[in-house]
């Protein structure tokens, strides 16, 4: 089972997030994603540390550090491969500075992008597909 770790400050967007990822089914229909959850960077590189996620969805402001801090002090924990979510048009430029970031999704984003854009990072038969602007107008 792969494990998605969300952080986001935003107890909707978690909940939102974590409702889709449950319902995601990329295996095998009888094995959906785990979704865990934070609400600030402190958090979110704690769970980190104790569930190994494949995949963590990152929200770019969080309350105690910004996505580039975040995505450092992570880097010596677990190389997660990170999907960065921001109303900021920042974002482009942020993924293309930390390596492990193949996506970004600019909120508000529609559930159908989330959904690609898990399929897209956690397919176990990937392509030719990173770096990915997922959801991101210019």
């Amino acid at each position: 089972m792969s494990t998605v770790l969300i952080v986001d400050d935003e107890p909707g967007i978690r909940y939102i997030v974590s409702m889709v990822i449950k319902q995601c089914h990329l295996d095998s229909p009888d094995i959906p994603l785990n979704a865990i959850a934070a609400g600030n960077g402190s958090e979110g590189l704690d769970l980190l540390s104790r569930y190994r996620p494949e995949l963590v969805i990152l929200d770019n402001w969080l309350p105690d550090m910004n996505g580039s801090e975040w995505l450092e002090r992570s880097a010596r924990i677990w190389p997660s491969t990170v999907i960065l979510i921001s109303a900021s048009a920042q974002l482009e430029k942020i993924a293309r500075t930390h390596p492990r970031t193949v996506g970004i999704l600019s909120k508000p984003f529609k559930l159908d992008q989330l959904r690609s854009a898990l399929q897209e990072v956690l397919d176990p038969h990937p392509q030719a597909r990173y770096p990915k602007t997922l959801g991101f107008e210019h």
